[in-house]
């Protein structure tokens, strides 16, 4: 047995347990059902049928923490749509998978499998499978602690990962956020532990030049001179070392005007048209594509997620920016930025700038959240 599983807590499953009220499930719980074909407790409640030469059956799942399907397969396949919580889902021979809130799972014809909760989370799916001469669903045996608890890994090595991402992103804030105000005393502070924490002096670079396009020339060069005061220093004490790796070459093709607009075309998820004041001043339009989006954009220094977390805090900071706001947040959602990760970088935002502009932009991420 692998020794990370020797590590793992025994999961206990609930069995008295009723689903929270925080719990997002559109639908009635329906038949309880503890044992049979399942590990712990699990609500089964039968939706709809498709008619059809084989009809498609649509019901709804709900799992309590720790609760799971024996191994299974169906002989027409299965769809699931994850509606809340967090789950697992695994195939015969291939490793677990993690599902979240909007997640989907395909499973193809007679593929044997099992999903169920985490061990400390709720989980609600839908589930489709069509009706076959074999059967909808031919089951198997029960699903072990073992095999279990290899989820409750994956699980914790995702935390892992969120949680990493999700502090670079607060580190960044703060730097974009000292930077517009600045405020190059904090700005200092911020970006010793960006660096503290392995963000690398090109990336601060790419930070502080990135702030340009929004907050201007004078506030980048003095955010530039702030780091360089802190390179010079810890190269002279042997302290820092990680500078990272600069922008890769670009390839050109095409115009820097159309690749520009090919790089807003692909953060914004549709093929845009020239917007009114672009119109009313066609030459702010050509500087939006040409440089901001092709020249500063194409840099992969950073991200475009990195980018759209730097771009949201110098708008918070800056304030009277609504319709950017709202537009960038849209974009961070877009580029795989969290609900959750959007609120960290807030909360940062808010002790820097204070509440009523962090209020704006959480503002504008439920707007966002709600059209969805």
């Amino acid at each position: 047995m692998p020794i990370f599983l020797l590590l793992l807590p025994v999961v206990s499953v609930a069995t008295a347990q009723t689903p929270p009220d925080t719990l997002h499930n559109p639908f009635p719980l329906g038949r309880q059902i503890s044992g049979g074909n399942f590990t712990g407790t699990v609500w089964v409640q039968g939706l709809l049928t498709i008619e059809d030469p084989q009809p498609i059956r649509v019901g709804n799942v709900t799992f309590a923490p720790g609760a799971r399907s024996h191994w299974h397969r169906h002989p027409a396949g299965q769809s699931l749509l994850v509606l809340d919580g967090v789950g697992y889902y695994q195939e015969r021979g291939s490793a677990v998978r993690v599902l979240r809130r909007g997640d989907t799972a395909q499973c193809a014809p007679d593929v044997e499998h099992w999903h169920g909760a985490a061990a400390d989370q709720w989980f609600v799916q839908q589930a489709m499978s069509r009706e076959h001469p074999r059967g909808r669903v031919l089951w198997g045996a029960p699903v072990t602690d073992e095999q279990y608890q290899r989820g409750s890994a994956q699980e914790a090595a995702e935390r892992r990962a969120v949680d990493s991402l999700t502090n670079r992103y607060r580190l960044l804030a703060a730097i974009a956020a000292h930077n517009t105000l600045g405020d190059q005393e904090r700005l200092a502070f911020a970006l010793h532990d960006a660096l503290d924490a392995g963000i690398t002096i090109n990336e601060c670079t790419e930070v502080l030049v990135h702030l340009y396009a929004y907050t201007g020339f004078p506030r980048s060069i003095q955010g530039l001179k702030t780091l360089m005061h802190i390179v010079e220093t810890g190269d002279r004490e042997g302290l820092l070392t990680l500078r990272g790796r600069g922008p890769s070459a670009i390839r050109p093709a095409g115009t820097r005007y159309d690749r520009g607009k090919a790089v807003l075309d692909s953060l914004v998820g549709r093929t845009t048209t020239r917007s009114d004041y672009g119109a009313f001043a066609p030459v702010i339009d050509q500087f939006l594509k040409e440089h901001l989006f092709a020249d500063i954009f194409e840099r992969d220094v950073l991200s475009y997620a990195d980018r759209e977390v730097v771009t949201l805090s110098a708008l918070t900071t800056l304030g009277g920016v609504d319709p950017m706001l709202a537009g960038h947040t849209r974009i961070a959602l877009g580029q795989g930025i969290s609900q959750a990760q959007l609120i960290a970088v807030y909360q940062v935002l808010e002790n820097i700038v204070g509440r009523p502009a962090a209020d704006t932009a959480r503002r504008a991420l439920r707007a966002q959240l709600s059209a969805r």
